[in-house]
């Protein structure tokens, strides 16, 4: 190409120059993988080493600097016979130190430090392992409960009947002169939810010997029984004699140990609590 004068115009060579950037790129491209390469190397042995040291730091137990920890086993001397059913917060005997209003001192009042014995509670004479659920349900073992006073005064009841060494539960109870089954079923014709699910827990208050909450379990029902501590011997040992959950207590002025709403029904079939009363406050708690 020429001037408007006619003289060539110059026209530098790239060549030259395009080789030198592209064998410059090469070189650091491959210098920078070669750096790469010795410090993966180096990383590698160090993990090796660091991992070598932890091994070795397990495999090889230290001595403790700590003590052992010394345990000291504590026995208690078994109580006499007469604490044999012992209940120290619902003692029948310190009763008279509490107040008769809404039967508050058959509540729970546990005895104060100086007044707590410091011994086994001695099982009865024969004490026998309980048996095993569900035949537990139908029977139980006589000396593990040797009330004879419930079985004499309650026997036009048909609670429970004594053969040989064993106590059978026929299902009868004061409200249920044609068996328990029979009293269930006609509630389950006032009460349709008995039969669908809706109703699944309940508490059956001043509970006997617990014929209604055993024929419960059959019908998908878990039931809680609850009474208070007679001034002979505890009832509820009958219930859970035979497997069946039971608390000592009583609805009065202090609260059963369970949320609200715990329970989807409440039972009392020969019942002493006033429901309605002080605000409807039982309801709301069951």
């Amino acid at each position: 190409m020429k001037n408007k004068d006619g003289k060539p115009i110059y026209q530098p060579d790239k060549g030259p120059r395009v080789v030198p950037l592209a064998t410059l790129l090469i070189v650091l491209c491959g210098f920078s993988f070669y750096l790469g390469g010795i410090f993966s190397c180096e990383k590698n042995q160090f993990e090796a080493k660091d991992a070598n040291d932890v091994a070795r730091a397990v495999s090889v137990p230290k001595e403790s600097t700590v003590s052992p920890l010394q345990i000291k086993s504590v026995t208690f001397a078994e109580c006499s016979s007469e604490y044999q059913d012992y209940t120290p917060c619902t003692d029948p005997r310190r009763w008279r130190k509490y107040g008769l209003h809404r039967l508050t001192f058959m509540e729970r009042h546990c005895p104060p430090a100086f007044e707590r014995k410091e011994c086994l509670v001695p099982p009865p004479d024969g004490y026998k392992p309980p048996i095993k659920w569900p035949k537990s349900r139908d029977e139980c073992w006589y000396r593990n409960v040797p009330y004879d006073w419930i079985n004499k005064q309650k026997s036009n009841q048909n609670w429970l009947r004594k053969q040989g060494e064993k106590f059978f539960f026929p299902g009868g109870g004061t409200m249920f002169p044609k068996g328990v089954g029979h009293y269930v079923d006609i509630m389950q014709e006032m009460i349709p939810e008995l039969r669908d699910g809706t109703i699944r827990t309940a508490i059956d208050t001043g509970c006997g010997v617990a014929s209604w909450g055993g024929d419960l379990l059959d019908r998908g029902v878990l039931t809680v029984s609850l009474a208070p501590r007679d001034n002979h011997e505890a009832q509820v040992q009958f219930a859970l004699e035979r497997g069946i959950p039971a608390i000592l207590g009583i609805i009065s002025t202090q609260r059963l140990p369970f949320p609200s709403n715990s329970f989807d029904m409440a039972h009392c079939s020969r019942c002493l609590i006033p429901w309605t009363e002080f605000g409807k406050m039982f309801f709301l708690k069951l």
